[in-house]
């Protein structure tokens, strides 16, 4: 039933460290509105690539990889659309959100995306027919290739259109210690559309060559942009904190 590799487990590190990174933000004001995203969008982010890791962890593909394969893609999915909230509100300001034509499309986009790619991302045998169990593990699919452009374009558009916001909002503060935090944040997200990029790109390679070697270094390389991600919206997020007296500085 289970199968072992050593990617799941930095998968699920990869996700531990993204859930962290979105606790240590949100400990800092847990009243604030933009910590609360922070945290949310990062939690979605890394819940998703926890699941992806145990997902991996199956040699069959049986109901539970398929259920779990459905948090996968709703974990990115919600964590994408939650990561644009969180930059669209810091350029347009907090209370954009609560606006109804702002939110409620939003809201309505983010889960027909997520349910849509959830439905048609699958699990099946890692065999040329999709059907023998050869006893070499599982992979993922799509019915359609179309249903691509929701578990992988939307949330990638998603968080680039909030990198976009992030460099307006950089372009319009004075504080240098502020434009620093923002550029460590874009930083950080760009991280991520570039390890799901990698990610795509090895699912491309294995339809054109499943026998490629460079599986394992598609996979290391996603992963390692993945955990770095977080890690590099922390160290911004943390910029200018202490003062030269040695007192913390308030968190804007």
């Amino acid at each position: 039933m289970f199968a072992s590799h050593p990617i799941n487990i930095i998968n699920v590190i990869a996700g531990a460290v993204a859930i962290t990174v979105g606790i240590l933000i949100l400990i800092k004001d847990v009243r604030a509105t933009l910590n609360l995203l922070f945290f949310y969008s990062l939690a979605a982010w890394g819940l998703s690539l926890v699941f992806n890791g145990l997902n991996f962890l199956y040699k069959h593909p049986v109901t539970g990889a398929n259920v779990i394969r459905d948090f996968v893609s709703g974990g990115g999915s919600v964590g994408a659309f939650l990561i644009f909230a969180t930059a669209f509100s810091m350029y347009k300001g907090e209370h954009y959100l609560k606006k109804w034509y702002v939110n409620l499309p939003l809201i309505v986009v983010m889960i027909a995306n997520t349910l849509i790619g959830a439905i048609f991302d699958k699990v099946v045998y890692d065999s040329d027919d999709d059907l023998t169990d050869l006893g070499t593990g599982i992979k993922t699919t799509q019915d359609y290739t179309w249903a691509m452009i929701f578990l992988y374009l939307i949330p990638v558009i998603m968080i680039i259109f909030a990198i976009i916001y992030f460099a307006r909002t950089r372009r319009e503060v004075e504080d240098p210690i502020v434009k620093k935090r923002i550029l460590f944040f874009i930083l950080g997200f760009t991280f991520m559309v570039l390890g799901v990029l990698v990610f795509l790109l090895n699912g491309i390679v294995d339809e054109i060559r499943p026998e490629s070697p460079w599986e394992i270094v598609f996979w290391v390389l996603a992963t390692m942009l993945w955990i770095a991600g977080p890690i590099i919206q922390l160290i911004g997020f943390n910029l200018g904190k202490i003062s030269p007296n040695g007192k913390e500085e308030p968190t804007s």
